[in-house]
């Protein structure tokens, strides 16, 4: 049995208020925010989409990206609700095409 090495990727989306008197306090206000994790809590329900790669230690000590062909729809591939780990859309009503 091989050992694989698996990078996660989240992407989330939340809307929050800020309240500033220039955009330049919104901007330094929020990358406080982003960079303490404790002042902002993301859930399940924040979670847009992600990926995964997965890569192998090859015998040379080097390691290989493990690409997985997959039977996507080409209008899909591209889609920012396209889940390239399960290959399923995360989009919560039905794609437009």
């Amino acid at each position: 049995m091989k050992k694989f090495k698996v990078t996660l990727t989240g992407h989330y989306q939340k809307t929050i208020s800020v309240y500033a008197e220039t955009p330049e306090q919104v901007k330094e206000k929020t990358e406080t925010i982003l960079f303490d994790t404790d002042l902002i809590d993301f859930s399940d329900e924040d979670f847009i989409g992600g990926e995964a790669v997965v890569t192998v230690d090859r015998e040379d000590g080097l390691e290989e990206s493990v690409e997985e062909e997959t039977d996507e729809d080409d209008c899909c591939s591209g889609c920012p609700y396209f889940c390239s780990v399960c290959g399923e859309c995360v989009y919560e009503d039905e794609c437009e095409e």
